[in-house]
């Protein structure tokens, strides 16, 4: 619970309060969370307190997984929360100078809290506090990174040998949620099949356009005890042309740049020059739509994140995507996808699958 004592601290020096609700932020602080519904959940956080208020119905899986560190208080259906609110966090919220509530707790829940604190200042968001904690990953933390990308390898390359002409996006996208399960993901985070033209849409979803001649192209992750995965890699169904092979180089090489450029302390926005100049100075520049990249931890998409304007130093140990791309609309499209653990003078990539085109014969 050091990361539930280091929140505590840092709430006494600014006279503050914190109220969390269930998400990768509270897994974070309790190395647990509880599932999310239309029911109100907020963890509060003070110097000196620790109080959950929480629907009967999650009540008692809340105290095998919390109790002794957390008192805990449940409302039923009938009751409400409303009660508890004002008779629990009340007390807590008395006098501070700043709350913080969860960045994505519920509009509802955060206007039956304000009303129940009779708070009328400004609210601060979670994040503000916890995201640059989870920025720096602990030798556990990465040690479950690795364990879930070797899973999504596993998972990709089942993806990558079952491409056959005839079969559909969303058939190939139930081959790669199986390989997830056979190798031991608590559960996918995301698989996105693209293929022909589909390629030049960054987040397409699935659905059930057949396979032929063209590319294909995978961006998957998956979850294992509760930290994430992350790769995109590109296949073809017959011949490449000499344009596709050119602009899957000039991909390569720009994610080659960035991990030149990548290491402790160096600039967010650096990484993205380095991988942006590659793709620009080879004519492509307006096809390259996104930032470079996100971190990557409890969450699929958290801090740093690796673009444009963002001069964050990005701490030793951290973890995050590298993913240029170029996107020729109603064409194709071309991703490459690596997760990285940053060191002192360089950085680790996760993936052992190849970043060369995977073949397949017509």
């Amino acid at each position: 619970m050091h990361r539930l004592a280091k929140a505590r601290e840092r709430l006494g020096k600014e006279n503050a309060v914190m109220f969390v609700s269930g998400g990768d932020d509270f897994r974070y602080l309790l190395s647990w969370s509880p599932s999310k519904d239309e029911r109100l959940t907020f963890l509060g956080i003070s110097e000196d307190r620790v109080a959950l208020v929480i629907p009967s119905v999650n009540a008692q899986e809340a105290r095998e997984h919390v109790a002794g560190s957390v008192e805990i208080f449940s409302y039923t259906d009938q009751e409400g929360p409303e009660t508890l609110l004002q008779n629990v966090f009340g007390k807590m919220a008395f006098r501070v100078h700043t709350v913080y509530v969860s960045d994505d707790a519920r509009f509802d829940h955060v206007e039956m809290l304000k009303s129940s604190l009779k708070w009328t200042s400004p609210l601060e968001r979670v994040s503000a506090l916890i995201a640059p904690w989870r920025m720096a990953k602990d030798s556990e933390e990465i040690d479950k990174l690795k364990a879930s990308q070797a899973i999504n390898d596993r998972a990709i390359e089942a993806g990558l040998a079952a491409i056959r002409v005839g079969m559909t996006e969303v058939e190939l996208q139930d081959i790669i949620h199986r390989a997830f399960m056979a190798n031991g993901a608590d559960r996918d985070a995301f698989i996105i099949v693209a293929a022909g033209s589909h390629s030049a849409l960054p987040h397409h979803t699935p659905d059930h356009t057949v396979i032929a001649e063209g590319p294909v192209l995978l961006d998957i992750g998956c979850f294992k005890d509760g930290y994430a995965s992350d790769m995109t890699r590109v296949a073809y169904v017959g011949s490449p042309s000499d344009e596709f092979l050119h602009v899957h180089h000039i991909v390569n090489q720009a994610v080659e740049a960035a991990l030149s450029k990548t290491k402790a302390l160096a600039e967010a926005q650096s990484l993205d020059h380095a991988a942006r100049r590659v793709i620009e100075e080879a004519g492509y520049g307006s096809y390259f739509v996104h930032r470079l990249g996100h971190g990557i931890g409890l969450s699929v998409h958290e801090m740093p994140s690796i673009m444009e304007g963002n001069p964050t130093r990005v701490p030793i140990n951290s973890a995050f995507s590298i993913e240029p791309g170029i996107y020729l609309p109603k064409r194709f499209g071309v991703r490459l996808e690596e997760v990285v653990v940053v060191e002192e003078e360089g950085s680790v990539v996760l993936s052992q699958v190849s970043r060369e085109i995977h073949r397949v014969k017509l």
